[in-house]
């Protein structure tokens, strides 16, 4: 599927937020949001973010209107999902259960980073990393890291 410009092709980070917001939304009885999100946080909840790092690779397009021009397409990303809880109103019980919900939707193996939800890109590799956790007055937080690596899809060029 091509992207409908560069521009939305080259917005990793909104298309990975969005599928990850979309998939642990159905799983998951509480909110997600991504980091653009106008929306009133609220707890529980769960945030997601991207961050890309390095593009690894560089290779000709193979699609859109310059098949033959070199471009990066795979790339190192870091992903990571926090989760956070409020112990004034009785939310500490299903901290651990968040987390661990979130953990089985992101295994390497779970069917969520399809075309379906990131029809630009192709999911390489998904490494659990870093797990962190603090509070802070009342607040539980988990802090979840994993490894990414991921290409664009030859017919995600825009022509």
């Amino acid at each position: 599927m091509a992207a409908s410009s560069i521009e939305d092709l080259l917005n990793f980070e909104a298309h990975f937020e969005s599928a990850a917001v979309t998939f642990l939304n159905d799983e998951i009885s509480i909110d997600v949001f991504g980091t653009l999100s106008d929306s009133e946080l609220t707890t529980p909840r769960i945030e997601v973010q991207m961050e890309v790092g390095t593009s690894v690779f560089h290779s000709l397009r193979e699609g859109g209107s310059s098949p033959t021009a070199k471009e990066y397409t795979d790339y190192d990303a870091i992903f990571s999902v926090r989760v956070l809880t409020d112990n004034a109103v009785g939310q500490a019980g299903n901290h651990a259960t968040y987390r661990a919900q979130c953990r089985k939707m992101l295994l390497h193996s779970a069917t969520n980073w399809d075309g379906t939800t990131l029809p630009y890109y192709d999911l390489k590799w998904l490494q659990p990393a870093d797990s962190t956790y603090s509070t802070n007055e009342d607040f539980q937080v988990t802090d979840l890291t994993w490894n990414i690596k991921f290409a664009i899809r030859d017919d995600a060029w825009p022509s």
